[in-house]
């Protein structure tokens, strides 16, 4: 049998990432932010913070970015409160996801590799 926390745990990070991309989205007017994708939210710090893991296709500076997203993170606050009020919500925190270009680079190596 499940944990109901669990389930309600997970049910928040779906409802934040789902909201949280939908403001990226719709709030955000930079066109250098334009194509950034929320790749995959962790819960930190026994779920008081959480880290939202970025991603952007293509030649980017990375930095900026996060950077950028960081200074829209009261914004954001702000909005997932207003669109979740009886909700605890925990601190968001933007990191770039250093996975998917590793993942990129490992495609890139399995598609120059000729098989015999």
């Amino acid at each position: 049998m499940s944990d109901p926390r669990n389930t309600g745990k997970a049910r928040l990070y779906a409802d934040i990432h789902r909201l949280l991309a939908t403001l990226m989205q719709r709030d955000i007017a930079d066109p250098r932010l334009a194509g950034v994708c929320i790749t995959r939210l962790e819960a930190v710090h026994g779920g008081q913070q959480v880290r939202v893991m970025v991603h952007k296709p293509g030649e980017v500076d990375q930095k900026m970015v996060v950077e950028q997203l960081e200074h829209l993170a009261t914004h954001f606050a702000h909005q997932l409160r207003h669109a979740m009020p009886k909700r605890r919500l925990p601190g968001l925190k933007f990191y770039w996801d250093e996975a998917i270009d590793g993942a990129a680079d490992v495609t890139r190596l399995l598609n120059a590799m000729h098989f015999e």
